[in-house]
């Protein structure tokens, strides 16, 4: 995210919005003859299938892999990122990576002669899911400029990281509702501070909910991003009830305008009795995101 200064977001955001109107019958044929590689080595379902899913609906076609093992990367010659990016590079005109070790995007953009998507880099960075609740957000409130987020869960992830370097342009103020082992890193939190935005630690959501302009939501309870594929155990722990939002909580503390966000997939941190309810902005923020990834794939490879 840090390759985006405040201008570069909201032309993105107003091409989105321009975007977002189109119907989705609409034939577009502005990458017809181009080809989108996907190249996951972590489990995913909207970020996959929201790139492919944009490159189609530009008119062109997608690719790839959505299983490591089966790839040579996944068996014995366990094939290096260098060499799959170069030979990917021939394959295609974009590539979109996810992969469980932080900077492995970066890793392969050096090595691969074609624009390269970051879609989640273990514990690094998760741009285009930041860039779909930034825009999600600011269609909500009208603008970023001065919101309140209240962040709960886990804020050492990468969906977190980028959401708060994209934030960092407007001057926003960030209410933390985190387990002690899941603060976010002390260098980003001084990053935001000496770009002006206002950091602070909140015991709970209850707490925090009614001075939130949006609630941004991840689990305590989740895997270790830095591993390809992680089972469940045989009983998943509980979340904690400083870190859950319900229908009831909202209905007790939240502000009516109050937005509600999740990167997806949730567990019992997001009831889903708030799925009727006006605060909930998770399943318009995953409709958006193909709107986002069409307006990058069309600045990356449209005329």
């Amino acid at each position: 995210m840090r390759q985006f200064e405040r201008t570069d977001l909201e032309d993105i955001f107003d091409h989105v919005q321009k975007a977002a109107k189109r119907s989705r019958k609409e034939s577009l044929r502005i990458l017809d003859g181009r080809i989108l590689v996907s190249a996951f080595y972590q489990n995913s379902t909207r970020t996959r299938l929201s790139h492919e899913s944009a490159m189609l609906r530009l008119g062109g076609r997608a690719t790839g892999f959505a299983d490591p093992a089966s790839t040579r990367a996944g068996d014995y010659f366990q094939e290096s990122l260098g060499d799959i990016a170069t030979m990917l590079s021939n394959y295609g005109d974009v590539i979109v990576i996810r992969h469980p070790q932080t900077g492995a995007a970066n890793e392969f953009a050096a090595h691969a002669e074609i624009p390269v998507i970051n879609a989640g880099d273990g514990w690094g960075e998760h741009p285009t899911q930041a860039l779909a609740d930034l825009y999600t957000a600011r269609e909500h409130h009208g603008g970023l400029q001065g919101t309140t987020w209240a962040l709960s869960g886990d804020l050492r992830m990468r969906t977190m990281r980028s959401v708060m370097l994209g934030l960092r342009h407007y001057g926003c103020t960030f209410l933390m509702v985190h387990p002690d082992e899941m603060s976010p890193d002390p260098e980003l939190v001084r990053e935001l501070r000496s770009s002006g935005c206002d950091v602070q630690r909140m015991a709970s959501l209850e707490e925090a909910l009614p001075l939130a302009d949006i609630a941004y939501l991840e689990p305590v309870v989740q895997p270790d991003y830095a591993v390809g594929r992680d089972l469940p155990p045989d009983t998943k722990p509980c979340t904690p009830p400083a870190y859950k939002v319900t229908r009831g909580l909202l209905e007790q503390a939240a502000r009516p305008d109050l937005l509600v966000l999740h990167s997806l997939p949730r567990q019992d941190e997001l009831s889903t009795d708030v799925d009727p309810t006006p605060h909930n902005g998770y399943w318009r923020e995953a409709a958006n995101g193909i709107h986002v990834k069409m307006v990058l794939l069309e600045r990356m490879l449209g005329s």
